[in-house]
């Protein structure tokens, strides 16, 4: 059987509405017309419902999502709610629908076109590779196409996948015994207690015949149930076949496994969510937590209202209803889960953000919803594909923004708001193949290009990327020009943000970079042999190559980080990198750790990319560690690679819980509704001061939110003759920061740590872990604030 569900519409505009609503609108009219609300899910994930583009002639294609960046071979819708045009390259097809009436299909890598205008009153429909080909074949201007919502083609859904392996023997070729597009089984006979899989993969976890958690690698294998690994086409399944609440069976004689999803799956994944947020409630009151626990408690008593409303609709075989109730309780479960993250008051919220404004307008709504989430910094992609976004006297300004200087319009709006603006720029990649290549700067200076060993200019590794050649004269002159113009002409900048600041990927070597006329014969000037004759096997020289091309690098972020403190010390310099030591300086030559060392960075972005929040901590971690001098780290996540919003809110708290004192987001346009709210309801509840601006004054805040807390929450958690003892030593570090006596505040910070471990049987557990923490953070934020000195 077929089901479509379809939208209504007022003046042939789609009714954006919420998922409440729809209900209360099919309640009243018990119609099976269904109004649904344009939002964006989880990239590439099961559903008994789906949505579809019908053409004109009544083929149609699965959307993959709404309003985010276009994946291979995906449709996605983008609505005004996205902006005024599409984000993406030329490497698909888009059509402009106005009315329900195709007005435009521009066909990218043939008519070299790209960013289609969005209508007020329709939308685009983008597609790439197998999706761009069903474009082109099945939508043409002036026919009409159609949205069908919530599509159910059968009440149950069943899908079946061979096993691989059963519990892989060591040793193992690839972690966990997974290789190439391999679906694994794991039950409680493999030897070890997790699957001891990496991040490239994704994992469901089983219990009684039910999936439990959606999981991205090294999982808890469970007593009563099983864990399925897969990666490549197996990943692919588990994201497209299975989801929470889904039942999932393991047939050992045929080595295979079947997933099946009805209905009654979205119930359960409901109960799963309701029994979390219960148990958060729990431990939130038990361990004095700073959340709001009463708006937990009424969130959780809406999901158990709806709950009641999804079964009594599955009982009499209403499908869409059930499926939407179950949402909806989800939903609410979801938000109490999120109501007992806490929030912290000195925390780093930033984003990377490409734009794709038209006017002033529309940057102060870009603002106006990042202030409302509480983010406090925007990485403004300000030089990119060998443009600026603003006009200048030393590069050509992106055309797109032609007549209008955006980074001034977000400078002056942003301060209005309190969030800082960071010159995020592409330091030595300045065009792509796909974008009029080579780009402005390597058409105008064709001799500044990095050129690999093979004498190939664009990479091989990093297909089709442009870069120019670190180790140039004239390239080094002409970056330092141009962000000193940045720096100079818009006084208010906050700082410079320097990515892609390294090597284009240098390994194998026959890729590698650079081996230009210039570099080689420097190179040998110094050592006496030419780049092109040497090897790995040649190990010293080989050595004295890398060590020179990391040189490069090094040395031209010295120069900026002196050219920009001369002219105004107060500008931040920052930088994002690859966060593992053999990624980044092996393979790029991008030496982060000697740039903090020498203090450099005002502040550190590493790009901790992974569905996986066990990868992202346990990563996070391990770059903290590689430094012997303090450091703030703001650690970069994906929410690009399709994270839910518990996903989202997850690593957030999980970041909080280790040294890093602040996170990224990339990027702006991955970040739909839903993922503001839950980080709204959860950790950026509160306004937060950033920790690189003045490091004194927040700590300064970090000791007031720690008196507030033994004051408001902690009182049942300390015996009451420790607390006016505790208080005034903690007191006592204000006075001295206020004072900017670092030395007093460090002795006093160690104080109190002391009398807090000597104490401890007098002081609960939880609570003397967040005030140990809280001068964690503290002595941090001091030993920061010493370093800059």
């Amino acid at each position: 059987m077929f089901f479509i569900f379809r939208r209504l519409k007022l003046g042939g505009r789609c009714m954006i509405i919420s998922k409440l609503f729809k209900i209360a609108i099919v309640s009243i009219l018990s119609l099976a017309l269904l109004i649904t609300p344009f939002q964006a899910k989880e990239t590439v994930q099961a559903a008994l419902a789906q949505d579809y583009i019908q053409s004109a002639e009544g083929e149609t294609h699965v959307i993959a999502n709404f309003n985010v960046l276009r994946g291979q071979d995906q449709i996605v819708v983008y609505t005004p709610d996205y902006g005024s045009n599409t984000p993406n390259n030329r490497w698909g097809a888009e059509v402009v629908v106005e009315n329900d009436v195709i007005l435009e299909v521009r066909d990218g890598p043939v008519d070299a076109t790209e960013r289609a205008p969005i209508p007020e009153n329709g939308y685009v429909i983008s597609g790439h590779g197998s999706a761009r080909e069903w474009i082109l074949e099945h939508l043409h201007e002036n026919e009409s196409v159609d949205i069908l919502y919530d599509v159910i083609e059968d009440p149950v859904r069943t899908s079946m996948y061979n096993v691989n392996k059963v519990n892989p023997e060591l040793p193992h070729e690839f972690p966990g015994g997974r290789g190439t597009n391999e679906l694994i089984y794991y039950d409680s006979n493999y030897e070890y207690e997790t699957t001891g899989t990496n991040q490239y993969g994704a994992e469901v976890i089983i219990e009684d015949g039910i999936v439990v958690e959606m999981s991205g690698s090294n999982s808890s294998i469970p007593e009563n149930g099983f864990v399925l690994s897969g990666h490549g086409t197996a990943q692919q399944w588990i994201l497209q076949n299975t989801q929470v609440g889904a039942e999932l069976s393991f047939d050992a004689d045929q080595m295979t496994v079947k997933s099946t999803i009805d209905a009654k799956a979205y119930i359960r994944a409901a109960e799963l969510k309701l029994i979390e947020a219960e148990n958060n409630i729990t431990l939130a009151e038990k361990n004095f937590k700073d959340v709001p626990i009463e708006e937990a408690i009424e969130s959780v008593s809406n999901a158990q209202i709806y709950l009641q409303k999804a079964n009594k609709a599955f009982e009499e075989e209403n499908w869409m209803e059930t499926i939407d109730y179950s949402e909806v309780a989800e939903g609410y479960a979801n938000q109490a889960t999120f109501q007992t993250v806490e929030s912290r008051v000195v925390d780093a919220r930033g984003v990377w953000h490409r734009p794709t404004e038209n006017n002033k307008e529309e940057v102060i709504r870009t603002l106006d919803k990042l202030a409302d989430a509480n983010f406090n910094i925007l990485f403004l992609e300000t030089f990119f594909h060998g443009y600026t976004i603003y006009p200048g006297d030393h590069v050509e300004q992106n055309p797109n923004f032609e007549g209008w200087d955006p980074l001034e319009v977000f400078i002056e709006e942003g301060k209005k708001r309190g969030i800082e603006v960071h010159s995020w720029v592409h330091t030595f990649f300045v065009g792509h193949e796909s974008l009029n290549p080579p780009g402005p700067i390597l058409s105008e200076n064709p001799e500044w290009a990095a050129v690999d060993r093979e004498g190939r200019i664009p990479s091989v590794r990093e297909e089709g990327y442009y870069y120019l050649n670190p180790a140039l004269p004239d390239v080094r002159d002409f970056l330092s020009t141009v962000f000193e113009e940045m720096m100079t002409k818009y006084e208010d900048l906050d700082g410079l943000h320097l990515d892609y600041i390294r090597y284009p990927v240098s390994l194998p070597i026959e890729v590698g970079y650079s081996y230009d006329e210039y570099s080689r014969a420097q190179f040998k000037k110094e050592y006496g042999t030419d780049p092109l004759e040497i090897t790995p096997v040649d190990e010293e020289l080989w050595t004295q190559w890398n060590e020179w091309r990391q040189k490069q690098i090094t040395t031209f972020v010295e120069r900026i980080h002196q050219e920009i403190k001369e002219i105004d010390e107060t500008i931040d310099i920052s930088t994002a990198v690859f966060p593992e030591v053999s990624d980044a300086v092996d393979q790029k030559f991008q030496n982060w750790i000697e740039w903090v060392s020498k203090g450099y960075m005002d502040f550190i972005t590493p790009m901790i990319y992974s569905v996986d929040t066990n990868y992202v901590q346990r990563t996070t971690e391990e770059f903290m560690d590689k430094f012997e001098q303090p450091v703030l780290a703001y650690i970069g996540l994906a929410p690009f690679i399709g994270f839910s919003d518990e996903l989202l809110v997850s690593q957030v708290d999980a970041m909080n819980e280790t040294q890093a004192l602040g996170q990224v987001q990339f990027a702006l346009h991955s970040l739909n509704d839903e993922h503001f709210k839950a980080l709204k309801e959860g950790p950026q509840r509160k306004e937060a001061v950033l920790p690189h601006r003045d490091p004194v004054y927040a700590a300064e805040i970090v000791v007031e939110d720690a008196l507030r807390r033994m004051d408001e929450i902690y009182s049942d958690g300390i015996r009451h003759s420790l607390t006016n003892p505790l208080t005034n030593h903690i007191q006592q570090i204000h006075k001295s920061l206020d004072k900017g006596d670092l030395v007093q505040a460090e002795k006093r910070v160690a104080k109190v740590s002391i009398f807090l471990e000597n104490r401890s049987h007098h002081i609960e557990e939880t609570v003397k872990d967040y005030l140990q923490r809280d001068m964690q953070q503290i002595n941090q934020l001091i030993q920061f604030a010493k370093f800059k000195e």
